[in-house]
């Protein structure tokens, strides 16, 4: 067999041939990272949430 991968290089690529990284320490399971822009969406939710209630209230009036 030859050392050809499937992307057609000779000496094979960094994609098939690639060394596997060493194992580092297993994180616990209760350890989560928070996702970032939380404010943004908060704020845009609150955005949402007061178009809403503005819409509602100006086709209860029409």
């Amino acid at each position: 067999m030859s050392d050809e991968c499937k992307h057609g290089m000779k000496s094979g690529c960094v994609y098939c041939h690639a060394r596997t990284p060493e194992p580092t320490a297993p994180k616990t399971p209760g350890q989560k990272r928070r996702p970032r822009g939380g404010g943004m969406s908060e704020k845009m939710n609150d955005r949402m949430t007061a178009l809403q209630r503005r819409l509602k209230q100006i086709r209860g009036q029409a």
